[in-house]
C-alpha cells in the first residue's frame, strides 16, 4: 500500500515538462521497459487501462470468475461484463483474443513459468551477435527480479507439480522449471532488489485467475516497485 500510495501521489507530476517515453501496458514487457528506462533517468509515463488488483480481489470459485470477465463481440457489436475486469474477451471476424487487463497485466493469470532459453534459439542468426554475450546475465536479472524459484521437494505438492511441469517440457531442457512463487513455508520473501514481500504459496491451484494469497511474483510487486523506486509517473487510465 505504500507503493501504492508514492504512486497516487506522482499523478499530475511533470505534466507540464511532458515525458521521455510513454509505455502502454504493465505486463512483462511494459514493466521491464519502464523499470529499465526509470533506472536510466528517463521520465516515463506508463499507460495501463487497468486496475491494482490485491490478493484478496482475485476470484476463488467458477461464480465468482464470472464477474472479472468481459466479452466482446465487434461483428455483433455485442458487450457485457465490467470495463476494468480482470479477464478481457475480443472476437471479431474468425479472431479471438484474451488478455489481462490490471497492473502487472498478463503477469497476474499465468503460473509464472520460467525455462531457460535453449542454445539453439539463442545462436539463431536472426538474432544479432552481440546479444550472445549478454544472454546469461538478462536470464540472470530476469531470474533474480521475478524470484523464480525450483519446486522443492519439502513442498507438499511438489510430486503433482513436478510430474505436470516435468511432461510439458520433457526432452526439451535438461534444467528444471522454475515458477515466479513463494513456495517457503516459514513465511515471507523479499530481497535488496525487490523489497516488496510475497507470501507462502499453498497450492491453491488458482494461478490462471490470479493468486488470491499473495504468493506470486507478478511485476507489480518487482519491475514496477524498482520502476517507482527509480522514480517515474504512472497513469492508470
Amino acid at each position: 500500500m505504500k507503493i501504492q500510495a508514492e504512486l497516487e501521489g506522482r499523478l499530475g507530476d511533470g505534466e507540464e515538462d511532458g515525458y521521455d517515453a510513454v509505455v502502454v501496458g504493465s505486463g512483462y514487457g511494459g514493466s521491464v521497459a519502464a523499470c529499465r528506462m526509470s533506472i536510466a533517468g528517463i521520465k516515463v509515463c506508463l499507460i495501463e487501462k487497468g486496475r491494482r488488483w490485491e490478493a484478496q480481489d482475485f476470484p476463488t470459485d467458477s461464480f465468482k470468475i464470472m464477474s472479472t470477465v468481459r466479452m466482446e463481440n465487434r461483428d455483433l457489436g455485442i458487450r457485457f461484463g465490467p470495463k476494468n475486469a480482470l479477464f478481457q474477451v475480443y472476437e471479431q471476424n474468425d479472431s479471438l483474443a484474451a488478455v489481462a487487463c490490471g497492473l502487472g497485466g498478463g503477469s497476474l493469470v499465468n503460473a509464472g513459468v520460467m525455462l531457460p532459453t535453449p542454445v539453439c534459439a539463442r545462436r539463431n542468426p536472426k538474432w544479432p551477435k552481440e546479444w550472445e554475450g549478454d544472454w546469461d546475465h538478462c536470464e540472470a536479472s530476469a531470474v533474480a527480479m521475478l524470484r523464480t524459484r525450483s519446486i522443492p521437494i519439502k513442498f507438499p505438492a511438489a510430486k503433482v507439480l513436478g510430474e505436470i511441469v516435468d511432461e510439458q517440457i520433457e526432452n526439451l531442457f535438461e534444467t528444471s522449471v522454475k515458477l515466479s512463487m513463494n513456495f517457503d513455508l516459514e513465511g515471507s520473501m523479499a530481497n535488496s532488489m525487490t523489497p516488496q514481500k510475497i507470501d507462502s504459496c499453498l497450492a491453491c491451484g488458482n494461478c490462471l485467475a490470479g493468486c488470491p494469497y499473495n504468493a506470486k511474483s507478478s511485476t507489480d510487486k518487482n519491475y514496477l516497485v524498482s520502476a517507482i523506486q527509480a522514480y517515474f509517473y504512472h497513469f492508470i487510465c
